[in-house]
C-alpha cells in the first residue's frame, strides 16, 4: 500500500513488467482512478468534452491516441505519425471552418481552420500543386499520394463524426434521449478488442443505471450535456469500478483506505515519507468548525493514524516500511513518516540488544542509490538482490573513463568500394556535418531530437525558420514573374501569413526585402538560365557524379535569401572546383554566390582535381572515424587568421571557440549544441590540431579565390 497509489503505480508497474520470466511475479494495481485504470472511459468524457470548444489541433490528434478509435477509422500507429505531419505542414491550428470563430467574436477566417487543411489535403491527392497554383482558392498539398489516401479517408471519416459533435450535442434534451445518443456514441468512435470491451462496458451499464434512475424519479425535462457529464462521472467514479484490480491475484498494490484491514502474511507500506504520511489536510476557508474542534469530528490525520494502525495489525508474518531518507542530490538526511518515528521509538522502549546501542537501528536498512551498486552483492544479508543483469552491471562499475571521452575511439572497418561513388550533393551534406553522416550512413544512428508540439493558435508574427521558409518560396514565385497580388494570394492559401493587416504589413516588408534582393539577383543569374551540366569526374579511387544548376554565361551562380553562413561557402567552394575539374572554356569557369549581405565571386582555379582529391580523401577518412570538422568553427578559424596582418593561430582558435561554445546572450548560436555533435563528441574538446588542419583544407584554397561585392 501508499498513500499517493497514483503517484508510485507507474513505478510499480515498471518495477514489475520489465522482469524476466524466471523473476517474474503476478501482480495489480488498483484505486489509481478513473483515467488511469479505464482510459477509454476518460476519451468518452474527452469527446463529451470536446463540444463547444475550439478544436484546436492537440485536442483532436489526442482523441485518435486509443487504440479503439484507430481501429473504428482504420488508422494505425504510423498513420497517426502521417497525420500529425499533414496537420502540422498545412497549418491546421483551430476551428471546425470559418462560421465557428463567429460564435467566439473573432473575424471568420477559413485560413488554418481543420476544414481549410482538409480541403488542401483531398485537393493535392486529387490535383498537382507544386505548391503554386491554386485552384478555386485552394493550394493543393501535394504530398499525398498512393496507400496514404487510406490514411486520409480516415482522416476525413474521423473528423465528420467529430465535428457532427459539435452540432448534436448543444441542445437540451430529456434524459432517455441523451442515453440513446450517448450509446450511440459508443458505437460511432469505438472498436474495443478484450480489456477495452470492459470499459465501454462500465459506460453502458452506467447509462442504464441512470435511465432506471429517471425513469423511477419520472424526469422527463430537457437537460444540458454539462448535467449527463455530471451524473455519469459519478457514477463511474464509485470505487466499485476499480474494484477489480484489488486482490486479483499475485501482490495486491493499492491505496490506504478504511476497511481493508484483512489479514495478509506480507504486508509492505512504501512512500511513507515525512510530507506525505499522515495525508496533509488543507480545510477551506469558510470552514468555522475547524477552529473549534470537537471529539467526534472528522480527523483526517487521526484516519490515517488509525490505518497505520489497522496495517500493522493486519501483518501476519512481515511488516515492510519504505520512505525516502536521503536527499538525492547532496545525500542529506530526510525524515520519515512520524508515525515511523514513532513505531521505531516503541522498539527502543521495549526492546534491549546484547552489543548495547539503539534496538530500531537493527530494523532499518540504508540502500544504495543505484541498483547495480556492488554492495547489494557482497553476501550482507540486508543488502540482496536476484537481478543477474545489476550484477554485470555492478563488475563494471569503477571502470569508466574518468576524463571525457568521444563516442569512437577506434577506426571502423572501410566501407564498401560503392560509397567511392559520390554525388556533389552527397559530398556537400559530408562536409556540412561529417560526425551526422558517418552516424547516420555508417553506424545507422539517427539522433531523435523529439517531435515538436502542434500549434494551436494562429501564426501573429512568423518565427526566423517560418520566415525564411516564406521568403525563399517568395522569392522563386518573383523570379517565375508571377504578380505581387498572386504571390500574396499563394502565401496566405499555404497559411505562411498571419491574418488581417498584421499579415499585411508582415507580407509587405517580405516583399521589399525579396525585390531587393532578386534585382541583385538578376543583374548576375538571368531568369532563362543555361541547361544543367551534367557531372561525372574520375579522381583516382573516386568518382565524382552530379547535376550544376545554376549556370550561366559567366559561370555557376548560387543563391540563398540570407546572410551568408559556412554552409554556403562550402556549396559554393565545391560547387565551383567540380566545375573547373570539367576542362570548360575561361569564360564559364568563375563561380558566384549572391547572399543578402554581400556578392561572393570565386576565380579559376589551377588544379581543381587535385583539391578534390584531397576532399574526397578526407571524406573517405572521415567515413571510418570522427573528422574534427566543424564548418561555423572552421570558417570563424580561418576568417580571424587572414583578418590579421601577422596570422596569430592562438587568436584564431579562440574564435573558433567562440563560434563552437556560442554567446551566453545568444541562445542556440553554440555550434556544440547540435544533437549529433553532442551524441559523437559529448564533454570532450574537438578542436585540436586535426580541427585546424582541416579548417585550413577546406577553406583556406576558398579564400584565396575569392573576390567579394559589398551589397
Amino acid at each position: 500500500m501508499a498513500p499517493d497509489i497514483a503517484r508510485y503505480g507507474p513505478l510499480i508497474e515498471a518495477v514489475f513488467d520489465v522482469a524476466p520470466r524466471e523473476r517474474r511475479i503476478p501482480f495489480s494495481v488498483a484505486d489509481q482512478g478513473l483515467p488511469v485504470e479505464n482510459p477509454l472511459i476518460e476519451a468518452f468524457f474527452e469527446l463529451l468534452d470536446l463540444s463547444g470548444e475550439r478544436f484546436d489541433a492537440a485536442q483532436v490528434m489526442s482523441l485518435l491516441e486509443p487504440p479503439a478509435v484507430r481501429r473504428r477509422f482504420g488508422l494505425s500507429e504510423e498513420d497517426l505519425d502521417r497525420v500529425r505531419h499533414w496537420v502540422r505542414a498545412v497549418g491546421i491550428r483551430w476551428g471546425i471552418n470559418a462560421g465557428i470563430k463567429d460564435s467566439w467574436a473573432l473575424p471568420t477566417t477559413a485560413g488554418h481552420t481543420w476544414q481549410a487543411g482538409l480541403d488542401r489535403l483531398l485537393l493535392g491527392y486529387a490535383l498537382p500543386g507544386q505548391g503554386r497554383e491554386l485552384y478555386a482558392g485552394i493550394l493543393p498539398y501535394d504530398e499525398v499520394e498512393g496507400g496514404e489516401a487510406q490514411a486520409l479517408g480516415g482522416l476525413q471519416s474521423f473528423l465528420d463524426e467529430l465535428f457532427g459533435l459539435h452540432h448534436g450535442l448543444r441542445d437540451q434534451r430529456p434524459p432517455a434521449d441523451w442515453i440513446t445518443t450517448l450509446y450511440a456514441l459508443l458505437d460511432r468512435f469505438f472498436d474495443p478488442r478484450e480489456r477495452e470491451e470492459n470499459e465501454l462496458q462500465l459506460i453502458r451499464t452506467a447509462l442504464e443505471t441512470l435511465g432506471e434512475q429517471a425513469q423511477q424519479a419520472q424526469f422527463a425535462e430537457p437537460v444540458s450535456l454539462s448535467v449527463m457529464k455530471s451524473a455519469l462521472r459519478e457514477l463511474l467514479n464509485v470505487p466499485e469500478s476499480g474494484a477489480g484490480r484489488f486482490l486479483g491475484g499475485g501482490v495486491t498494490c493499492c491505496a490506504m483506505v478504511p476497511m481493508r484491514s484483512i489479514p495478509f502474511a506480507v504486508v509492505c507500506l512504501i512512500g511513507m515519507n515525512d510530507d506525505a504520511y499522515p495525508r496533509p489536510n488543507r480545510p477551506v476557508g469558510f470552514d468555522l468548525m475547524i477552529r473549534s474542534f470537537r471529539r467526534g469530528d472528522r480527523s483526517r490525520r487521526r484516519d490515517d493514524r488509525y490505518l497505520f494502525l489497522e496495517t500493522l495489525l493486519s501483518a501476519r508474518r512481515c511488516l515492510y516500511l519504505s520512505y525516502v531518507g536521503q536527499n538525492i542530490r547532496d545525500n542529506a538526511v530526510l525524515p520519515p513518516s512520524v508515525l515511523v518515528s514513532e513505531l521505531l521509538d516503541m522498539v527502543d522502549r521495549g526492546f534491549v540488544t546484547a552489543e548495547g546501542g539503539r534496538p530500531s537501528a537493527q530494523l532499518v536498512t540504508r540502500h544504495p542509490l543505484q541498483a547495480f551498486s556492488r554492495r547489494y552483492f557482497t553476501g550482507d544479508p540486508r543488502l540482496f538482490s536476484y537481478a543477474q543483469e545489476w550484477l554485470e552491471a555492478s563488475r563494471q562499475t569503477g571502470r569508466g573513463e574518468r576524463d571525457a571521452a568521444a563516442l569512437l575511439t577506434a577506426t571502423l572497418p572501410e566501407p564498401e568500394s560503392a560509397l567511392r561513388w559520390v554525388t556533389l550533393e552527397g559530398l556537400t551534406q559530408f562536409f556540412k556535418n561529417p560526425a551526422k553522416w558517418l552516424l547516420r550512413e555508417r553506424l545507422g544512428i539517427r539522433v531523435d531530437e523529439g517531435e515538436e508540439a502542434l500549434e494551436t493558435r494562429e501564426p501573429f508574427v512568423p518565427d526566423a525558420l517560418e520566415s525564411y521558409q516564406m521568403l525563399d518560396e517568395m522569392l522563386e514565385l518573383h523570379r517565375e514573374g508571377r504578380p505581387v497580388a498572386e504571390i500574396e494570394t499563394i502565401m496566405r492559401a499555404n497559411g505562411a501569413l498571419p491574418h488581417g493587416q498584421v499579415g499585411e504589413c508582415v507580407f509587405a516588408e517580405a516583399y521589399e526585402r525579396v525585390e531587393r534582393f532578386a534585382g541583385r539577383l538578376g543583374r548576375v543569374f538571368p531568369r532563362r538560365d543555361r541547361a544543367p551540366l551534367e557531372l561525372d569526374l574520375a579522381l583516382g579511387d573516386f568518382r565524382l557524379t552530379g547535376r550544376l544548376t545554376g549556370m550561366t554565361k559567366a559561370g555557376w551562380v548560387g543563391y540563398r535569401l540570407a546572410k551568408i553562413k559556412a554552409g554556403d561557402y562550402l556549396k559554393l567552394w565545391l560547387h565551383h572546383l567540380a566545375l573547373n575539374a570539367m576542362g570548360l572554356e575561361d569564360g564559364v569557369r568563375q563561380s558566384y554566390w549572391v547572399a543578402e549581405d554581400q556578392l561572393v565571386t570565386l576565380t579559376p582555379v589551377e588544379q581543381p582535381e587535385m583539391l578534390l582529391r584531397g576532399l574526397l580523401e578526407w571524406y573517405w577518412q572521415g567515413s571510418q572515424g570522427l573528422l574534427h570538422f566543424f564548418p561555423k568553427s572552421g570558417l570563424a578559424y580561418v576568417e580571424q587568421l587572414r583578418k590579421d596582418q601577422e596570422p596569430n593561430p592562438d587568436k584564431a582558435l579562440w574564435a573558433a571557440r567562440r563560434a563552437w561554445e556560442g554567446e551566453e546572450r545568444r541562445p542556440g548560436t553554440a555550434e556544440r549544441e547540435n544533437a549529433y555533435y553532442q551524441l559523437a563528441f559529448g564533454e570532450t574538446d574537438p578542436l585540436d590540431e586535426e580541427f585546424t588542419t582541416l579548417a585550413m583544407a577546406v577553406f583556406g584554397p576558398l579564400f584565396e579565390q575569392i573576390q567579394r561585392d559589398e551589397p
